[in-house]
């Protein structure tokens, strides 16, 4: 409570500084913005699903098994109203330096980095820029480019979740080189990890979520491509990646066997004002640090030295968005996301009992939900815009089909599926500033 208190005292009083006659030659120079919004919301949902902040974010529902009586266990109505996704951002403009224009940036919410944490202040964006005529560099902490591909089109849904888990949602440390050439631009991105991570077989005191990218050394690399016109933006997107799974094994040996991964993405959007379209596709290996489901298992493992090497799940992802109004708007999101399988075949440890469902206690995958087959979302909503208040009701039903039956080494799927389905209906209102 305290540090919320202090981080809202620390925004005020830039806001109130930035009204009166500055006294330095440097302050001077700099100019301040504050914005933001008011988020109050009130949703039910009818399956218990995996999510972030008391189900504020929620991605999918979330299969636990059959009950005494053969109901889905998680099968159960939920309600909840917050305003903890009210949102506060202030922009900094400063003076030239190195022939560019300077910016910083700063936001920041109370969603919490997971729902054990809901209500306190987490850091969304937190970077600086530097802008040439035709060029730009920024430090810090921003969205990844295959989140919206350096352009400004983005899922516009009612939900916080954004159209995850079919658009990739994450905010990275990075350091990103964007060259403008007439209506292209290129872009080429050096991320690591924070909130959202590649998991690892780390436990105990003294690892962090972000242990598997910070060992494997090497920067997560991005090469964009965008076509940006008056009413449509185009972009194309490739992504390699390196993480380092277990540095110590289970037999007290260092290892430094990496797992490298490969992904792409291309989207295509149209804004006419009253018209908004945007249609996005993805394919990649163990892309689960993007909220996509799927991730990546063992591949062979040695007895004696505990050392794995790895193969990959790869996964794939589209959806389309429409929304079409002005002051009455309406709009539609559809999406669909699989796991297509590991590329090799997965090892099977000593202890797996051929009991099932698999999970990791018996054979080694991690990621999200490496044994969902897909999921999909089909989600309307209608928005009432009047001045800075904005008025929205939405339904969002997504269902799951998870894994069952026999499980295929050679593929890491199952013969089978159950599937578990999600409604939920939301009304939300924000304040915009």
């Amino acid at each position: 409570m305290k540090n919320t208190l202090s981080i809202l005292l620390i925004f005020l009083s830039i806001s109130a500084f930035s009204q009166e006659k500055k006294e330095s030659p440097l302050s001077d120079k700099i100019s301040y913005n504050i914005y933001g919004f008011m988020r109050c919301e009130s949703y039910y949902d009818s399956y218990k699903g995996v999510n972030a902040s008391m189900d504020n974010y929620y991605l999918f529902p979330l299969y636990k098994g059959l009950d005494a009586s053969g109901d889905q266990i998680n099968q159960q109505g939920d309600v909840n109203s917050t305003a903890m996704a009210t949102r506060i951002g202030l922009i900094m403009k400063g003076p030239e330096v190195l022939n560019a224009k300077t910016s910083a940036t700063i936001e920041t919410d109370f969603s919490g980095i997971s729902s054990a944490y809901a209500g306190e202040l987490r850091l969304r964006k937190a970077f600086i820029k530097m802008d040439w005529k035709n060029s730009s560099l920024l430090f810090g902490q921003n969205w990844h480019p295959f989140y919206n591909g350096h352009s400004k089109f983005y899922p516009k849904v009612g939900g916080l979740n954004t159209g995850s888990p079919f658009n990739p949602f994450n905010r990275s440390p990075q350091i990103d080189f964007n060259y403008r050439y007439g209506k292209l631009s290129a872009s080429a991105t050096a991320l690591y990890e924070n909130q959202y991570c590649s998991k690892g077989f780390y436990s105990g005191s003294g690892y962090s979520d972000n242990m598997a990218k910070r060992n494997a050394v090497i920067p997560e690399m991005v090469l964009g491509l965008n076509y940006n016109s008056e009413k449509i933006t185009a972009g194309i997107a490739g992504q390699f990646n390196v993480i380092k799974p277990i540095d110590i094994t289970d037999k007290n040996y260092s290892t430094d066997e990496l797992n490298t991964s490969f992904a792409t993405m291309a989207f295509l959007g149209y804004n006419s004002g009253k018209l908004y379209i945007l249609a996005k596709g993805m394919i990649g290996e163990n892309i689960s640090n993007m909220t996509i489901i799927g991730g990546y298992g063992v591949k062979n493992y040695n007895e004696n030295t505990g050392e794995m090497t790895y193969t990959n799940y790869t996964s794939y992802s589209t959806f389309f968005n429409v929304v079409y109004g002005g002051k009455i708007q309406f709009g539609l999101f559809a999406g669909i996301s699989g796991n297509m399988g590991t590329g090799d075949a997965l090892y099977k440890f000593n202890n797996y009992t051929g009991t099932l469902p698999v999970t990791e206690k018996n054979f080694c995958t991690l990621g999200l939900m490496p044994n969902m087959k897909n999921v999909y979302r089909i989600s309307p909503h209608v928005t009432y815009k009047n001045k800075n208040i904005n008025f929205i009701a939405e339904y969002e039903m997504t269902a799951a089909n998870y894994g069952t039956g026999n499980f295929n080494f050679e593929d890491g799927l199952y013969d089978d599926t159950v599937k578990a389905i999600n409604h939920r209906l939301a009304l939300t209102v924000m304040f915009l500033f």
